[in-house]
């Protein structure tokens, strides 16, 4: 990771996008290596707040309101993307002028966004973090791909560097989404993952299943009651990690064979992906490198709807031990 190693002496800001957590996890590993030389703060919105301050208890965090996007329960319409457009493009003005402040006020030398297009300011390094250089859009939109691709470079290359989380070499996790990296503004940096320097230990498999829940509502809550009605029928044990913050009321289902938990992080997580034989999970880019970093084999199942995660769900299907299937299939599944 030579870019962002060989920043030092700097004021550093780093902000994730408040979309799920796995742009929050994936940042820990970018501060970790920058604040050994640096003075490093973190912008976020509230969700990857909760996660971060657990994360990262000692380093500061300004917290960013904004517009969430949420996923209907039923099928995907154009006014969602309609709607979408809105919240992003907002959400990109908000950020903008939030995080002009905070560096006016402290002084920040360096920028890293991780998918945060507004975060690109004059006299400053800006470096963002993306593995979606050419988002893949919804059938029926396949006119427009050539447009959102420009659209998108333009964002992406008023950045001094575009860092592709992914190998620098061979197959690649992210496939068409990074473009034909042709541009020298662009860089793979490696999979970026929490757990890329943890330890695998001989530790000896106590579970059948690791579960974890994740993504924006109300697509999370549908995905965990499929996955709830699937474990009360199995007597396989399951570790079942729901994603949601402690101030979340428990589940109240008592099951002998299954753990649940509201989150997992750091260390508790990385044991319970070592205590578990496999994992079922969303098709989340961050979480496919996490489940690669720590050798498991996983049952990957795309948000409905979200076209980056079935790209990549069909793209990986029966690679690094993964299996896919669409939520519908999953409702059949048997643990």
């Amino acid at each position: 990771m030579k870019i962002i190693s060989d920043i030092k002496h700097k004021k550093v800001l780093v902000s994730p996008l408040d979309w799920g957590l796995g742009h929050a996890a994936r940042i820990v590993p970018i501060v970790n290596i920058l604040r050994k030389y640096n003075s490093v703060i973190i912008v976020c919105g509230v969700g990857a707040e909760m996660f971060l301050k657990t994360e990262l208890p000692d380093v500061e965090i300004f917290s960013l309101k904004e517009k969430r996007i949420t996923y209907p329960k039923g099928k995907i319409s154009f006014f969602s993307f309609i709607k979408w457009g809105y919240v992003m493009i907002y959400n990109t003005f908000n950020e903008f002028f939030f995080v002009k402040k905070v560096i006016r006020k402290l002084g920040i030398e360096v920028v890293i966004s991780d998918n945060r297009y507004g975060l690109s300011f004059k006299g400053l390094d800006c470096f963002i973090i993306t593995h979606q250089i050419a988002p893949e859009l919804p059938s029926g939109f396949g006119l427009l791909k050539k447009c959102s691709d420009k659209f998108f470079k333009t964002l992406l290359f008023r950045f001094k560097k575009v860092l592709v989380p992914d190998f620098e070499q061979g197959f690649t996790l992210s496939g068409n989404l990074a473009g034909d990296m042709q541009s020298n503004k662009i860089e793979r940096i490696g999979i970026l993952s929490r757990f890329c320097d943890y330890k695998l230990s001989e530790i000896s498999l106590e579970y059948d299943y690791l579960i974890l829940i994740s993504g924006q509502e109300k697509q999370r809550t549908v995905f965990e009651n499929i996955l709830l009605s699937l474990v009360k029928t199995t007597s396989k044990k399951v570790i079942f990690v729901r994603g949601v913050s402690e101030k979340y009321s428990p589940i109240s289902l008592k099951l002998e064979n299954v753990v649940f938990y509201n989150m997992l992080t750091g260390n508790a997580l990385a044991n319970a992906f070592e205590k578990s034989k496999t994992i079922i999970c969303r098709s989340g880019y961050s979480t496919l490198c996490d489940i690669v970093a720590m050798k498991k084999q996983a049952v990957i199942i795309p948000t409905p709807g979200q076209t980056e995660q079935e790209y990549l769900a069909n793209r990986l299907d029966g690679k690094f031990n993964f299996k896919a299937l669409s939520q519908s299939e999953l409702i059949d599944y048997k643990l």
